[in-house]
C-alpha cells in the first residue's frame, strides 16, 4: 500500500512546528510523501535534511489541494473528529492500493468532506492532527516498530538506558 499525506492549510509562521511534526510523523510511520498547500522553504529544507540523514525516499512538495483530491487515483481519506470511527472502516482502507490522507491546519472547507471518499475519526474529542495521523498510519500500515531505510546515514540502536546511534555512511 502506498500512503500519501495532504497537509491542508499550513499557515507559515504560525503552524511551522506542528506542520513539521506532521511531515516527520508521515515519514517515520511509512507514508511515501507529503503535499502542502503552501510552500514553506524552511520547513521543507528541515524535512529534507531529516530524509537525507535518516534515509528513505520520502518527498515533500506543494500541490493545489482541489486538483490533487480530484485527480488522485486512490482512496481519499480525511481525518476529522466528525467522521466515522476508524475501526468501522479500517478493512476497507487496508484494501486500497493507494491512499491520500488529508489532515487540516485551519478550518477545513466543506468541499474537502465531499471530495474525500471517507471522513474518518480517530476520536471524537479535540486532539492534535499529529496524533491522529500517527494512530491512523500505525493502524493502517502497521510498520511503526519495524520500518527501516536502506539509505540512512544514522541508525538508532534500541537501548534501555542512554542513547546509542550507529553511523552508517558519510
Amino acid at each position: 500500500m502506498e500512503v500519501y499525506v495532504l497537509r491542508l492549510g499550513h499557515r507559515i509562521g504560525r503552524d511551522h512546528r506542528v506542520s513539521t511534526h506532521v511531515a516527520l510523523t508521515a515519514r517515520a510511520f511509512g507514508a511515501k510523501g507529503i503535499y502542502f498547500t503552501k510552500e514553506d522553504k524552511n520547513l521543507f529544507m528541515s524535512v529534507e535534511r531529516v530524509v537525507k540523514t535518516w534515509g528513505g525516499e520520502f518527498f515533500i512538495k506543494t500541490a493545489d489541494w482541489k486538483r490533487l483530491l480530484g485527480e488522485f487515483d486512490g482512496l481519499r481519506v480525511h481525518l476529522t473528529m466528525y467522521g466515522i470511527p476508524l475501526p468501522e472502516k479500517i478493512e476497507e482502507i487496508r484494501k486500497a492500493r493507494k491512499v491520500l490522507v488529508v489532515v487540516g491546519a485551519e478550518k477545513v472547507p466543506r468541499e474537502v468532506y465531499e471530495l474525500c471518499d471517507l471522513n474518518i475519526s480517530i476520536g471524537t474529542q479535540p486532539h492534535s492532527e499529529v496524533s491522529a495521523l500517527a494512530i491512523f498510519l500505525d493502524r493502517v500500515i502497521g510498520q511503526t516498530f519495524t520500518l527501516t531505510f536502506d539509505n540512512a546515514k544514522l541508525k538508532i540502536i534500541p537501548s534501555e538506558k542512554g542513547k546509542k546511534v550507529l553511523k552508517l555512511g558519510d
